[in-house]
């Protein structure tokens, strides 16, 4: 009966997954909406088109960079819940097919 442990293994690795990435899909969202928050009370400079990136603001950039970082975590966690999903999917298929194979 190693193929139905398997199948178990299958379904906890599937959960875990989607834990996992629904905590990581609410951090990065609390992130961005306290980051959106607090430029909306001290909004970000615009850099200037003639101006170095170096020169910037080092607000503006940091505060732009820790933006699209969470926007990167998001978008991470989100194909984490897909392939979680996946995972789950095929368990179900292959629990399935056992239970055809073994009725």
């Amino acid at each position: 009966m190693t193929g139905i442990d398997g199948v178990g293994s299958a379904f906890a690795a599937a959960q875990y997954g989607l834990q996992s990435a629904s905590d990581g899909i609410s951090q990065a969202a609390s992130n961005i909406a306290q980051r959106t928050a607090e430029d909306a009370v001290v909004p970000a400079q615009p850099i200037a088109a003639n101006t170095d990136i170096n020169n910037a603001t080092p607000n503006s950039t940091s505060s732009t960079s820790r933006l699209t970082d969470d926007l990167i975590a998001l978008n991470v966690s989100e194909r984490n819940a897909q392939a979680s999903a996946k995972v789950l999917g095929v368990a179900d298929e292959m629990l399935g097919t056992i239970i055809d194979v073994l009725a």
